[in-house]
């Protein structure tokens, strides 16, 4: 993915391109996954644009591709009830691994986005209060 695109992607095809997939792909992961892309106008043909941020956000905290989810059985902790070392396999651990990294990946993403939204909130406030006192 290109690190020095404009911070708005104004078509399709620059959202594709950001995101290295076709048109279609993406377009279908709007519908599907929920791609976070805006519509000029109303309807399905109407101009589209996208945040970088936004989809940054969203790689972050979905399974876009379906690598990392975890097996459908439960995957065995790393210890046993009574502190013992459990005896689970490397790939049940790694799986184990790689879905909690997955959940903190994703709430370092949500605390972020949370924390830049309440900041653009707090600097209109504070331009509101100075502009009040003039």
């Amino acid at each position: 993915m290109a690190r020095n695109t404009a911070p708005i992607l104004n078509s399709w095809k620059e959202i594709a391109s950001y995101l290295d997939r076709g048109v279609r792909t993406v377009q279908r992961w709007e519908r599907e996954l929920q791609l976070p892309v805006h519509r000029i106008g109303k309807g399905n043909r109407s101009p589209v644009y996208a945040l970088v941020s936004e989809l940054r956000f969203w790689m972050a905290t979905s399974d876009m591709n379906g690598a990392h989810k975890a097996p459908a059985q439960a995957l065995p902790s790393l210890l046993s009830g009574d502190g013992h070392v459990n005896t689970a396999t490397p790939l049940q651990i790694s799986h184990q691994l790689m879905a909690e990294s997955l959940k903190l990946v994703r709430t370092v993403a949500e605390t972020s986005v949370r924390q830049q939204r309440q900041a653009k909130i707090l600097q209109k406030r504070i331009l509101e209060m100075r502009a009040r006192l003039r």
